[in-house]
This record gives C-alpha cells, structure tokens and sequence, in this order.
C-alpha cells in the first residue's frame, strides 16, 4: 500500500530512464524552469533496484514493462510518480492529465499521475481551445512522427525515407499509437463519444511530429474565431508563415497554422501542427505535472 507523503517546496526528484532522450530533456526542463530540487537521483532504466527512499517526486521516462515493475515500488515509499509510459495510462483511478487541459483531473489522485502519449497531447493542445467553444465529434489524424520518438537505437538507425510505424497492429488494422491517440483523447477530454481516426507512420527526421488535423465539431466555428483561440492560448504558437520542423524543433510551444474550413463540411476545419515531442510531448508536460501538484 502507498504511503504518500506531502510534497515538500524543495523536493527530492529521481529521474528513472535518466539516460535515455526524455530522461535527458527532463534534466534540462527542471534547470530551465528553475524547479524546486533539493536533491536529483538519476537512474538509467537498466538498474533493477533504485533507491526511492525519501523521493518526493519520481519521474519515469522508461518503457511500459519498466514501469510496471518499478512504480509500485515507488509508491510503496511514498513518492508521487509521474509516468510518460503507457503502462497506467487507462486506468479509471490514474489521471491522465494535460495541464493546459484537464489540471482538475488532478484532484484525489493516489500518488501516480500518467502524461499522455506524445502524439495526444501535440493535438488535443491544438484543438481544446476549439473544443471549449463547439465540443468535437470527430478528428481525423494523419501524423508524420520523429525517429527519436521511437528511442535512440531507432534516430540512430534513421533511414532516408518514411515507414510504418513500428507498433504492432490490432485485428481491426490500427497500430498500438494510433489506438492510444483515440482512447486517450476521449479519457482527457471527458468524452466517450469522441472519434480519433488517426494514422501514424514515422518519417527521417531526427525531431519534432507533425499532424495534418481534420475536425469535426457539433456546431460551426468562424475562422477568424478559431484564429484568435489558437493565437491566445497557452503552450500554442500561431504561425501564419509556411513553416517547418527545424522552427519547432526544441522549443516548448506547440505550433499550428494553415488553419482553413473544410470541403465536405462546414463544421469541420483543418490544421497543420508541428511540436517536439519530446519536450511537450513528453518531458515538458511531465515537469508542467510536478507544478501543478506544487501548487
């Protein structure tokens, strides 16, 4: 059983899978965002047995087998965990939480806190603030995904043209990533009926995802007010240029534009966003947690 302690304002952080592209961009994060540590451990995700005695706040940045056998240990001392696996992700009593989205989701959890799956959390920041106004029915997702998003082994092996994503398919022809973006999206948004019909495949580029979005929401949205919601909301960059992956590469915001209405439907819009997966995608989002449960 956990024994979850009070968050102390200078906490002691361990960092499991600190070797590793997230654990990286996760050290740099805290130091960037000036976040309260009284003491870092780092730990690879090869050590079997890491000390989470007197941890306040254990960030995991492994696999979803890695993190299954090591969160509860974890737990078991107190440590409030925050996961980027998808180890827990769909379980009804761990929040899985956006902070710009859902913090409230927050409230009563039980020492362990899920970030989504990168790809997730790049589009529904894009899209919740178009949610807000018309809630969203249907969202069609073709993403072009980073070899770094898949691990080192996988930007090192980086070849010179676009391939399946590499997670194995379901009866019904999606791949694990594309699954995880439908469900995880209907449990952040709060939404059952939510449709996610995505298809994920993974490009030659070392960093930075980028999703052609096309939107289907309950009632009409005016362009120009679609425009102004993207331009003023948190954690967004609105660019009205022709832009590229280099301009989002390392950069905490998540970019959007080409924003226009669609053909086949005007309640439907289309937009073009671009953001480093590992930074919002993953790392970022898990330091933005460990704020909000400082707060």
């Amino acid at each position: 059983m956990s024994k979850m302690q009070y968050l102390v304002a200078m906490p002691t952080i361990a960092i499991v899978g600190a070797t590793g592209l997230v654990g990286k961009e996760l050290q740099k994060v805290l130091k960037i965002r000036n976040f309260p540590v009284d003491e870092l451990r780092l730990f690879s995700s090869k050590d079997s047995a890491p000390n989470f005695r007197g941890v306040d706040i254990a960030f995991f940045c492994v696999s979803a087998s890695v993190a299954e056998v090591l969160i509860p240990k974890a737990l078991e001392e107190g440590s409030l965990c925050i996961d980027s696996s998808s180890a827990f992700r769909m379980e009804p009593h761990v929040p899985l939480v956006i902070p710009e989205i859902n913090p409230s989701a927050l409230k009563g959890h039980k020492g362990l806190i899920a970030s989504p799956n990168c790809t997730t959390t790049l589009m529904l920041l894009a899209l919740a603030p178009l949610h807000a106004v018309s809630p969203i029915e249907k969202i069609i997702c073709s993403s072009y995904q980073a070899a770094s998003g898949a691990g080192a082994r996988a930007l090192e092996e980086m070849r010179s043209k676009a391939s399946l994503h590499e997670s194995p398919q379901n009866n019904s022809g999606y791949n694990e990533e594309e699954e995880k973006m439908h469900w995880e999206s209907q449990k952040i948004l709060g939404d059952d009926s939510l449709v996610v019909s995505a298809t994920c495949v993974r490009v030659p580029i070392p960093r930075v995802h980028s999703l052609s979005l096309h939107c289907t929401f309950k009632e009409e949205i005016a362009l120009d007010q679609a425009e102004e919601l993207l331009k003023n909301s948190p954690g967004l960059e609105w660019v009205d240029h022709a832009f590229t992956t280099d301009e989002a590469s390392g950069k905490e915001a998540v970019f959007c534009g080409r924003l226009r209405v669609a053909r086949d439907d005007p309640k439907s819009l289309e937009l073009w966003v671009l953001g480093d997966q590992l930074l919002k995608g993953a790392a970022l989002n898990s330091v933005q947690i460990a704020e909000e449960c400082l707060k």
